[in-house]
């Protein structure tokens, strides 16, 4: 069990920290969705999230934060040498399809 929401020590702002939208079904698309609830028990499914009281989150609640976080997105247009710094707390990073050469180095901290 994990919040909804964390208040990241720089700011003390409370904002969107989990990955509801992920480990639902709603978040995989109509089709790989249905697919998952035609041949399984959502107790059976390879990711699932629910409320606190374990009863189900309806797939229009996660449509809504997918398309929430969707319509917030960014994207930066990279270019040779460029480094970007993100607080991963305050900015939740996605990745878009890419074709092509690359290399991307992460480190991480918590501090």
């Amino acid at each position: 069990m994990r919040p909804a929401t964390t208040r990241p020590p720089v700011t003390g702002t409370e904002v969107w920290f989990n990955q509801a939208d992920q480990w639902h079904p709603a978040g995989l698309g109509d089709e790989t969705s249905q697919e998952l609830y035609d041949i399984l028990s959502p107790d059976e499914f390879p990711q699932y999230v629910t409320f606190a009281d374990d009863t189900p989150i309806p797939d229009a609640y996660i449509e809504q934060i997918r398309d929430r976080g969707l319509a917030a997105a960014v994207d930066v247009e990279w270019r040779v040498g460029d480094v970007l710094l993100i607080g991963n707390i305050l900015v939740a990073h996605g990745r878009r399809p890419f074709e092509g050469t690359r290399r991307v180095l992460v480190a991480m901290s918590h501090g």
